[in-house]
């Protein structure tokens, strides 16, 4: 059950209850104390009680969505923007967090320019999003079993040869792209990612303050971690831009 209150329109910045949290009474009632300070403005307060929901191991995507209410209601862009993208991760297809981190994302100071896309573009993106690797792994062994069935079919049923090698190669091609989609959303979601929380972060073309700078991010803006040397991470943004940031500056997804 939510309790939602509208911002600017159709953003939703209420609250998911704890009936929907699978925790012990101690933990439900220190979220429910949250929820409470988080009406009653408190935002500060709402987001220490929902800070030690998540200290004592309650990795619950609801916990991090009121987090980052909280923290936005309190002015804190960047870590909102973590705690939302931590609840997608969690709930990857939740209506709230996405319009509320969508709605985070665009009141960035950076603003990354992209080529505009045609329709199949897009079509092709959808697709992409809305399956999942859970669903992409089932979908494979599916079809491995599917073109097996098929194959001892061809052979032993020659009269309707022309039939089952069209069916074959039908299900080799759906074999073979859902396992292309599998392995490349596993790699996406191997690489880590990260928020950046100051309010500035200069990334550099190596790892220290002597290198020459590349550009500048702001608070609330997602990078890609590609390696790690002492201090400092060598972050990519999604044009391919990547520069190297003290690690001071952000915090893992």
């Amino acid at each position: 059950m939510k309790v939602v209150l509208y911002l600017v329109g159709a953003v939703a910045m209420g609250l998911m209850h704890v009936d929907a949290i699978s925790a012990s009474e101690s933990l439900a009632a220190l979220y429910n104390r949250g929820n409470e300070q988080y009406r009653a403005g408190h935002f500060e307060a709402a987001i220490s009680a929902y800070q030690r929901v998540l200290a004592e191991g309650l990795n619950n995507g609801e916990v991090y969505y009121n987090l980052g209410n909280a923290y936005f209601k309190n002015g804190q862009l960047g870590r909102a923007i973590l705690s939302y993208e931590r609840a997608l991760k969690l709930m990857p297809k939740d209506a709230d967090v996405l319009a509320n981190l969508q709605f985070a994302n665009a009141q960035k100071v950076d603003r990354e320019t992209e080529d505009e896309e045609n329709v199949v573009t897009r079509v092709l993106q959808a697709i992409f999003a809305f399956f999942s690797v859970d669903m992409l792994a089932v979908m494979v062994c599916v079809f491995v079993f599917g073109l097996g069935g098929v194959a001892v079919c061809w052979i032993f049923m020659p009269i309707r040869r022309v039939l089952w090698g069209g069916l074959l190669a039908l299900v080799a091609v759906a074999l073979l792209g859902s396992a292309s989609m599998l392995a490349f959303k596993s790699h996406q979601h191997r690489i880590p990612k990260a928020v950046i929380l100051a309010d500035e972060a200069i990334g550099r073309s190596g790892p220290g303050r002597d290198f020459l700078q590349v550009f500048t991010l702001h608070e609330g803006t997602k990078v890609k971690i590609e390696r790690a040397e002492g201090g400092w991470l060598l972050v990519r943004l999604h044009s391919g831009l990547g520069g190297w940031i003290e690690a001071s500056a952000l915090e893992r997804v």
